[in-house]
């Protein structure tokens, strides 16, 4: 068989790949660092989420409430990873966000949680805390802070605490009370009260019986779709530290062998680099339980997950284990052709369909008959984000928007002894097209 001689620019050779490992590392603990907010969560300060974005989506939709238990909503809405949601705990932290963006944002929530876990960061601006104490009587109990020693002073931090909790007070005896207290002033005009989890359903059934209910889910991915200057931030910071964890690892390859062992480096890069692991799928497995050794002259797909402040990375990419099948580098080369071609075609008003019929289109018009789904999906606060249905509860063809965030995934639908392929890179919808928030090069990398 004649050698298949690849072009430079498609791949990275293992040379080359020493110093960009280095350098990576070197971005790691510098840069990426200096990238990441001193305050993690994600709103645009001083005016938090997009207020006016939230109360045009609940008119469209016709809400005039939302109530909110998901840990990913309410850190959303009031930038608080509510501690009890940390530990396991349901029913215990809400987010209430009225259609009136006059009014504030109100998190509800168990006060010694917040003092102990919460209050060091303190909420989102225009972000409300309605505590409740919990007594055993009939009204509100004192707030409980840990006691300072005689002959102590209290620390910055815990001075900071409790300025936090004193500020909130008046206090409530039950989650019941702080929701109805939420409500004062609020014109609910017949909307819909929105609710994302049974709890949350519980509590608006309880305090409203006649109020109009509806699953607020989807909405509130709608709202969150549209990216802030600081999300968007955010999502760089992510994916850059996801890929230079992902370009050091697939330089380790060899030494590590085995896909349980390349995970799990993979895994401790990303925490090096100050993300969460998410996840890596590796030669078409997930399932960290299931291990395999790596085989010399086959191709195998990465794709890493890992987050930042809870906004996520995703990076694909496919691996040559020495010099795969030719027919395999060939399939490889014409993803990377065809990605490149729909990439830059990406703009504002597109279906998500439209993106599945372009990629298609493209891999005819290069002669080629594998099978690429192209499939697109928004990432964010969670792997993938977007609504399912629009406003009339049709299912949703979702449209591109400028400050969108999307992924269009790219793998190879084979499963053989040649391996796996994969693509896939993070873009950003602009007023005039999209623009990748990463580098997109390295399509193929030579271990």
């Amino acid at each position: 068989m004649d050698r298949i001689i690849l072009e430079e620019s498609a791949f990275m050779d293992r040379r080359t790949f020493l110093a960009v490992s280095a350098v990576s590392a070197s971005i790691g603990a510098t840069s990426l660092d200096a990238a990441a907010p001193a305050k993690l969560p994600p709103m645009t300060a001083p005016d938090g989420i997009d207020r006016d974005r939230a109360s045009s989506l609940m008119e469209k939709f016709g809400f005039s409430l939302l109530v909110l238990e998901q840990p990913v909503n309410v850190y959303y809405f009031t930038g608080i990873r509510s501690g009890m949601h940390r530990l396991g705990f349901e029913n215990q932290s809400f987010a209430v966000v009225a259609k009136d963006k006059s009014a504030p944002i109100r998190f509800i929530t168990a006060q010694f949680p917040y003092y102990f876990m919460s209050a060091d960061e303190g909420l989102a601006p225009g972000v409300e805390p309605m505590l409740v104490t919990g007594p055993d009587g009939d009204e509100a109990a004192d707030a409980v802070m840990l006691a300072t020693p005689e002959g102590e002073s209290k620390t910055a931090r815990e001075q900071n605490r409790r300025r936090e909790i004193l500020g909130a007070a008046p206090y409530y005896q039950s989650t019941e009370d702080a929701f109805k207290a939420a409500l004062e002033g609020v014109d609910l005009s017949g909307g819909i009260v929105g609710y994302d989890t049974i709890h949350a359903h519980n509590l608006v059934a309880k305090s409203l019986p006649g109020a109009r209910k509806g699953n607020g889910l989807d909405l509130a991915k709608h709202i969150r779709l549209i990216k802030t200057e600081r999300e968007i931030g955010l999502m760089k910071a992510a994916s850059r530290a996801n890929i230079a964890a992902a370009l050091e690892t697939t330089g380790q390859f060899r030494n590590l062998g085995t896909l349980r062992n390349i995970r799990n480096h993979f895994n401790s890069q990303v925490g090096l680099l100050g993300n969460v692991p998410g996840f890596l799928v590796l030669n078409g497995a997930i399932d960290e339980a299931y291990d395999e050794d790596i085989v010399e002259g086959t191709a195998i797909l990465i794709d890493g997950v890992s987050s930042r402040a809870g906004y996520h990375g995703d990076y694909g990419r496919t691996v040559f284990i020495g010099e795969p099948a030719s027919h395999m580098i060939r399939k490889v080369k014409t993803i990377g052709t065809a990605w490149d071609e729909v990439r830059n075609g990406l703009k504002p008003g597109m279906r998500f369909s439209d993106i599945r019929v372009q990629g298609q289109a493209v891999l005819r018009k290069l002669g080629s008959s594998i099978q690429v789904p192209f499939n697109p999906h928004c990432v964010g606060l969670a792997h993938t984000e977007h609504p399912e249905f629009d406003s009339d509860g049709s299912a949703l063809d979702l449209v591109l928007q400028p400050g969108m965030i999307i992924s269009v995934d790219c793998p190879l639908l084979e499963s053989g002894s040649a391996g796996t392929a994969h693509l896939e890179d993070l873009v950003l919808i602009t007023e005039s097209g999209s623009e990748a928030i990463h580098d997109t090069g390295n399509q193929i990398i030579i271990a």
